[in-house]
């Protein structure tokens, strides 16, 4: 594993979270992320991709698989990247989300940016 970025791919709406937290638990381990960032990551993981882009794609016949994650570190004082990519229909997360999850999750983000051409790219910095 990278110690600066971790690479996680959604294959089925029907995903092991548990599985992707113990992946994100080491990432953060070996890059000297805190636990305060550590559980920041987590949640982004739980609201953002958990509950809205999966559950998203699920209601559309799981077009849109996979879901692609990067975390990206830049550093002890720098904080990190969360990047996810995403096929299928337009669908921003914060926007067009469940409010309460889009809710909790802009709490943690520095700055969220939302694209679409063809793929949806959501990039959040903690």
């Amino acid at each position: 594993m990278n110690r600066n970025i971790l690479q996680l791919k959604i294959y089925s709406c029907g995903f092991d979270w548990e599985e992707f937290n113990r992946k994100i638990a080491e990432f953060c381990r070996i890059s000297h992320i805190d636990s305060a960032a550590q559980r920041n990551m987590e949640l982004a993981m739980e609201e953002l991709v958990k509950n809205n882009i999966s559950a998203f794609i699920e209601h559309n016949d799981e077009r849109g698989l996979p879901i692609e994650i990067t975390f990206r570190h830049y550093g002890v004082y720098d904080g990190v990247e969360m990047a996810i990519r995403y096929g299928g229909e337009r669908y921003d997360p914060i926007y067009d989300g469940d409010e309460l999850s889009a809710l909790l999750a802009k709490k943690l983000f520095a700055s969220v940016k939302f694209g679409y051409d063809g793929t949806n790219r959501i990039t959040v910095e903690f």
